[in-house]
């Protein structure tokens, strides 16, 4: 920061008219820069025009402008700094803290009695289908370990539970399902028995039966 203060202030203490001047010595070929005249033998050349009272004073507000500017950015980068070692200082402070602590027994830890109590009231209360009960129920479960195991303890169990191979339960039906077992077919009953034909004695059936025309054992007298 003193360094580019300086650099400011040494452009400022230029004179009013300054007029800068390249001087090349002939014989040795060295260079050097002056606001004033060569040396007699050098070769001069100008490489800053003299300027006029109202360009210097607006080159002198600009230099102004920018180191003013220059002094805000330094002092915020060093604002910036302190807050980011502060920051550094109090994770510090915290680390060691916690280790002087022990590790923290998630088990015992009033999210983890919330999260009891929400699983219990989810186990006690019923919801439209299995289907949904069951997922509320594992919602409940997973913010429980969550919370009594802690991050890294429940990391390792849903890693496990990932790996665990599934198991598809197939609910039973509300109501027995009997099978369908297939009717036997019922043989064909024969058709009742009438004449086909007589002679002048007996009579026939459609069986081949034969009857006495008339009398005992006829076939009128069988029906």
């Amino acid at each position: 920061m003193s360094v580019a203060l300086f650099c400011a202030g040494a452009a400022l203490a230029l004179p009013a008219t300054a007029q800068v001047l390249r001087c090349t010595d002939a014989r040795t070929g060295k260079v050097t820069y002056t606001d004033s005249a060569c040396d007699a033998g050098d070769r001069s050349q100008e490489v800053q025009a003299r300027k006029s009272p109202e360009e210097l004073e607006r080159e002198r507000a600009a230099g102004e402008q920018a180191a003013q500017r220059l002094r805000e950015r330094l002092a915020a980068e060093a604002q910036a700094a302190e807050r980011r070692e502060e920051r550094e200082a109090q994770k510090a402070r915290d680390a060691a803290r916690n280790r002087a602590a022990g590790p923290r027994d998630h088990a015992r830890s009033p999210a983890c009695q919330d999260a009891r109590r929400q699983l219990n009231a989810v186990a006690a209360s019923s919801a439209r289908t299995p289907e949904e009960q069951a997922a509320r129920l594992e919602a409940a479960q997973r913010q429980m370990d969550f919370s009594c195991l802690g991050p890294e303890a429940y990391a390792q169990a849903e890693l496990a539970r990932a790996n665990r191979p599934q198991v598809v339960v197939v609910q039973p039906p509300a109501w027995p399902v009997h099978p369908i077992r297939p009717r036997p077919p019922h043989p064909d009953r024969p058709g009742r028995p009438y004449i086909k034909e007589c002679s002048a004695f007996t009579c026939t059936d459609n069986n081949g039966k034969r009857y006495p025309r008339t009398g005992r054992g006829s076939f009128e007298e069988r029906r």
